[in-house]
């Protein structure tokens, strides 16, 4: 059993290790993008149920991969001005975002499903609160 952490930790160190959310300790991920169904230390279950872990991490990827895109076009109106060239930079900025930040939004999704009890054995309470 993990001593007793503040949520945003758990959340920073299994987005950032790629860890599992029950004991932080097992990997997540079996291959580059496609997670273990049982964690090989604790066996708990991270693929959930019902489709949860895919719709989730793509928001979140696209959310990110969005904002860091529009801050790079802002950032390059504001010291260049306006151009078409900065348009292409941001649009690539947020597809290399969303590729780049993907298993990190799919480790932040699994962890918050953990958190609110979404994945089947997950007992967050007795864990993290």
């Amino acid at each position: 059993m993990p001593e007793h952490k503040w949520p945003a930790t758990t959340l920073l160190t299994v987005t950032v290790r790629l860890v599992c959310p029950a004991c932080l300790h097992g990997p997540l991920f079996r291959k580059r993008y496609e997670l273990h169904e049982n964690c090989v230390e604790c066996g708990q279950n991270l693929v959930g149920k019902d489709g949860a872990q895919y719709g989730g991490p793509m928001v979140l990827g696209y959310t990110l991969g969005g904002a860091a895109g529009l801050l790079t076009i802002l950032a390059l109106f504001v010291l260049r001005g306006p151009s078409a060239w900065a348009v292409w930079v941001g649009l690539s900025v947020t597809i290399a975002t969303v590729f780049l930040t993907f298993r990190n939004c799919k480790a932040a999704w699994t962890w918050l499903l953990y958190r609110t009890g979404q994945l089947p054995g997950s007992e967050a309470t007795t864990h993290d609160s």
